[in-house]
């Protein structure tokens, strides 16, 4: 056990609205349009600023490329559809598992315009105006209460103002879930430009979380963040070319034995469902760089059973704080909320999900995953996702924005 904490801690320890955008084309070097692209699936990446100067990629996958092979496709529905990505992930996880299976892919053949963000920090939004990541501490002093306050509402306005559509579907994964109830409840006039949203095992809630792994991190993050932050690091496990030998090294290819240990504890074990080749690209993405305050956020809100607001670290120390940090109101989230969880998932017990599904005030649906052993990272690698998750979120939208509402 110690020696897995140590194996989770070690990359932390070395390395560690008004928006403008550029609109860039697709680059060879970057891994995930490149898994796009090749599929035979047109790619554009977007750059947004947000209100407070970080400049985060947003991609878009508007269909079929006429080379691919396959009838082109465009989006024929009337409203786009923003997906959002997990902690410590990126975009890529709407991709990975390939056309068929992967969300993306299966949203694009049913005619969706897809976009898929990525939040300040990750590999693919390690940008600001002025704040060089690598040279000042001030460009991490963010948790995912900013994520939600501007990244979000940033990218939604972009989606919009470039389709020309005047709402949006919107489907997070885990953190991004969270993310979208901190806008509504700081920002809720943002409900207007939302047609629905769909909840993948939604992370408000995590106190009865069961990996040993993360509750050993709640138990020692507030010691661990003041002795990183002590040291200045403040990036927490990078995407770099340390972590993808530091992989190959603990996973070689002939035996992932230690990897899929290390899934199983923090998200869960559904060993049918884990593919070695899929897990080995897996950690080619993730992690994707996330700031120490973002982490010890959630540590406070598992540690105290509360979606609230971030506490900074001297707070945490007084034994008897003055004012416990305030809650966010999930009462604003108006929208229809579609909410999915798994019976075996071990970051979002289906307790802390049905708790959420229980407070929000336009509950639409809720969709245990029929496999009762279907996990947290299950919802995005499982060899049965498409089947029993993905199709699921297919059919909510189609209630939202059926085939009638065509226009090619």
């Amino acid at each position: 056990m110690r020696l897995a904490v140590v194996l989770l801690m070690l990359p932390m320890l070395v390395s560690a609205h008004y928006y403008q955008y550029e609109r860039r084309s697709w680059n060879k070097d970057d891994d995930d349009p490149q898994l796009v692209w090749k599929y035979g699936y047109e790619i554009e990446i977007h750059e947004v600023q947000t209100e407070d100067g970080y400049l985060l990629d947003l991609y878009r996958i508007p269909g079929r490329r006429a080379s691919s092979g396959q009838p082109a496709l465009r989006p024929y529905r009337n409203a786009p559809i923003f997906l959002m990505h997990s902690l410590l992930s990126s975009c890529a996880d709407w991709v990975l598992m390939g056309p068929g299976r992967a969300l993306a892919y299966l949203l694009a053949d049913a005619g969706y315009d897809v976009w898929m963000g990525n939040a300040r920090g990750t590999r693919y939004s390690r940008k600001h105006t002025h704040l060089d990541p690598d040279r000042t501490n001030e460009f991490w002093n963010f948790t995912w209460h900013e994520i939600g306050l501007y990244d979000v509402p940033a990218m939604i306005d972009h989606v919009l103002a470039v389709s020309d559509q005047p709402r949006l579907h919107y489907a997070g994964f885990s953190q991004g879930t969270m993310v979208l109830f901190v806008l509504l409840s700081e920002r809720p006039e943002y409900n207007a430009k939302l047609i629905d949203m769909q909840a993948i095992s939604p992370s408000v809630y995590m106190y009865r979380l069961e990996g040993r792994i993360v509750r050993t991190f709640v138990r020692l993050a507030d010691p661990l963040v003041a002795a990183l932050d002590a040291a200045g690091r403040h990036e927490i496990l990078p995407n770099t070319r340390f972590i993808g030998p530091l992989v190959k090294i603990v996973c070689p290819d002939a035996n992932v034995t230690v990897c899929r240990e290390l899934l199983y504890d923090v998200a869960g074990r559904n060993p049918p469902q884990v593919d070695d080749k899929m897990l080995r690209i897996f950690l080619g993405h993730f992690p994707a760089g996330a700031s120490l305050r973002q982490l010890h956020h959630f540590s406070q809100i598992i540690r105290t059973t509360r979606f609230a607001k971030y506490s900074p670290l001297q707070a945490t120390w007084n034994a008897h704080p003055a004012s416990p940090a305030p809650l966010y109101n999930l009462t604003r989230a108006t929208i229809p909320v579609v909410v999915y969880y798994g019976l075996n998932d071990h970051v979002v017990n289906f307790r802390d999900a049905l708790q959420l599904a229980d407070e929000v005030p336009n509950l639409a649906a809720v969709h245990q995953i029929a496999d009762r052993l279907f996990t947290h990272s299950d919802f995005i690698l499982a060899k049965n996702s498409a089947r029993l998750m993905n199709a699921l979120l297919l059919q909510e939208l189609d209630q939202y924005d059926g085939t009638s509402n065509a226009t090619h």
